[in-house]
Parts: structure tokens; sequence; C-alpha cells
């Protein structure tokens, strides 16, 4: 169970960093989107600019999971003498996560569908 939840852990940090500047990249062109090439190249500076802000913010929220995960464990042990209830938190936790980027972003009639397929990073 350890491995799985590490597997998906590193699975969802991965999409979620590489989610992030292609979100702003296409908000920020598509803003721009008749308004030529001067236009373009600023709103793919502020894209820059904007998602490694972003990134960095979530980058110290997902610092907390090396202090979260283990307290989980630890405060799930202690209160029913097993780590049951923390996987099945952690379960209902993925399933949100996956639901909520499913609802926003890969569903067709999402705002930013396409996310994923997207090549080029910013």
């Amino acid at each position: 169970m350890f491995m799985i939840l590490f597997v998906t852990t590193g699975l969802g940090n991965g999409s979620t960093f590489r989610m992030i500047p292609v979100i702003f990249r296409n908000e920020k062109l598509r803003s721009v989107e008749h308004l030529g090439a001067a236009a373009r190249e600023g709103a793919l500076k502020a894209a820059r600019i904007e998602s490694a802000a972003v990134i960095g913010l979530v980058s110290a929220i997902g610092a907390c999971g090396g202090y979260l995960i283990p307290r989980t464990f630890g405060a799930s042990i202690k209160a029913t003498g097993s780590a049951h209830l923390a996987f099945v938190a952690f379960l209902v936790f993925y399933a949100t996560c996956l639901g909520l980027t499913w609802a926003f972003y890969m569903r067709s009639r999402a705002e930013n569908v396409g996310v994923a397929s997207v090549e080029a990073p910013v």
C-alpha cells in the first residue's frame, strides 16, 4: 500500500507541475489571440512569471506532504491501532483531486480542455 501511495503521489505531483505552465500559457494566449505578435510575446512573458509564482507556492504546499503523510499514519495508528484510516483518507483525497482535475481540465466542455495535449512548456 505504501508503494501505491507514493506512486500515485508522484504521478499527481508530476502532472501538477506539468499542467500549471500550460494552463497559464493557454489562458494568456487566449486573451491576446487577435492582438498581434507583440501582445503574444507579452502574454508568454506574463504566463512564465505567473506560472513560476504558482509553482513556487504549490511546491511549498507540497513540501508539507513529507510531514503530513507520516503524521497522518501515526495519528491513524494511535487512534485505531492500524493505518487503515489513513489509507482511506488518502484514497478519498486522491479521488477528489482526480475528480476536480477531470471536471476542470479533461472533460470536453472544460474551459482548459486539451491542457495535456500541448507539447511545449512555457
